[in-house]
């Protein structure tokens, strides 16, 4: 018996993250997207050797504490956005 696909987990509307860009993501697959179109200079504010913003987000908010622990040291915006949509894939 296979395992139900698990919902992806959209977070409130106070704890949704805030790009620098202006943008407002609710979930993973939001975030995957802005990856696609986001400045470098926009994901090196988040996402730097003193911080990353995103892995914190998404073990804090979503509670997907394997992927941040995967996500807190890639420092590349290629590999940030492989790493998410491989993530999605277990999702409906």
């Amino acid at each position: 018996k296979r395992k139900p696909k698990p919902v992806l987990i959209n977070a409130c509307n106070e704890c949704c993250f805030w790009v620098c860009d202006k943008k407002v993501l609710r979930n993973l697959a939001e975030l995957k997207v802005a990856l696609e179109r986001m400045s470098n200079k926009t994901f090196t504010y988040h996402v730097n050797k003193n911080k990353n913003d995103f892995a914190r987000w998404i073990n804090d908010v979503l509670k997907e504490k394997a992927l941040a622990r995967t996500l807190k040291n890639i420092k590349s915006q290629k590999m940030f956005l492989k790493k998410i949509e491989i993530a999605l894939k277990k999702y409906k």
